[in-house]
C-alpha cells in the first residue's frame, strides 16, 4: 500500500497560519486591526490564519514588515541566508534614540547600551538562525577542537 506523500503546499499554508495567529497575538492585534494595516478586509487575514487561503506575494511582504519578521519566518524557514553586503540593524533601538527628547538623553541612551552596536555588518555567507541552533552547530565544530585555546570565542555574541 503506497502512503502518500504530504503536500509541500499544505504545509507551508499550515506553518503560515500558525505563525500569523502567534505574532498576531504577540502584537496584541485583532484580525480586523491587521487588515485595517493591510488594506485588506477582516475575512483574509481570517483565512489566512485558518489556512484556507494564502496572502498575495505583496500581503506577505506587508505582514513581514507589520510584525518586523523576514518572509522566510513568515514561511517556516529556520535558517535564513543574509546576503553580502548588509548589515544587522537594532531597529528598536534606533527608533528610541530618535525619540530622545535632547542630547542629554540621547548621550544617557548611548552610555546604558555600552559595548552594544547598534549596527553590525554580516560578513559573506552569513545565515541567520535561532539561538539554540546557533549554539547546537558551534559547539559540534569546538568538540572537535577541544585543545585549542581558541575554541571558547565561539560561544562569546556580541552585544
Amino acid at each position: 500500500m503506497l502512503v502518500p506523500e504530504p503536500d509541500p503546499y499544505a504545509e507551508v499554508s499550515r506553518i503560515l497560519a500558525t505563525k500569523l495567529r502567534e505574532l498576531r497575538a504577540r502584537h496584541g492585534l485583532t484580525q480586523d486591526q491587521v487588515a485595517k494595516k493591510l488594506g485588506v478586509h477582516e475575512s483574509a487575514v481570517c483565512r489566512w490564519e485558518g489556512g484556507s487561503r494564502s496572502p498575495t506575494h505583496v500581503d506577505l511582504l506587508k505582514l513581514a514588515d507589520l510584525f518586523r519578521v523576514s518572509v522566510d519566518t513568515l514561511l517556516g524557514r529556520g535558517e535564513q541566508f543574509a546576503p553580502a553586503g548588509c548589515v544587522l540593524l537594532d531597529q528598536a533601538l534606533l527608533d528610541r534614540l530618535e525619540q530622545a527628547k535632547d542630547t542629554f538623553e540621547f548621550d544617557r541612551m548611548i552610555d546604558s547600551h555600552q559595548g552594544h552596536a547598534i549596527w553590525l555588518p554580516v560578513p559573506d555567507a552569513a545565515v541567520l538562525l535561532p539561538i539554540a541552533e546557533a549554539m547546537r552547530r558551534t559547539h559540534r565544530v569546538a568538540e572537535r577542537h577541544k585543545g585549542s585555546a581558541f575554541a571558547d570565542r565561539l560561544f562569546r555574541p556580541r552585544f
